[in-house]
């Protein structure tokens, strides 16, 4: 019976749609289960700083260090 599965030379149109639809499915699920592993791991971080770049980030500090002395 394997053999018969792994001869694909007798295989009609709707098997190797149904086959290419079932790998397209299984790439899928993968591809959104890796994105959502990452998403999870990302959120497990404590402290996420944008990778802003330094003068801007100096800017805002800077701002954000004036309006506590107007207050």
């Amino acid at each position: 019976m394997l053999s018969d599965l792994i001869n694909t030379s007798s295989w009609t149109h709707e098997q190797w749609l149904a086959a290419c639809i079932l790998v397209f499915a299984i790439l899928s699920i993968v591809v959104v289960l890796r994105q959502l592993l990452k998403l999870f791991r990302m959120t497990k971080k404590t402290s996420y700083q944008p990778n802003l770049r330094p003068l801007r980030r100096r800017r805002i500090n800077a701002k954000a260090e004036s309006g506590d002395e107007d207050e």
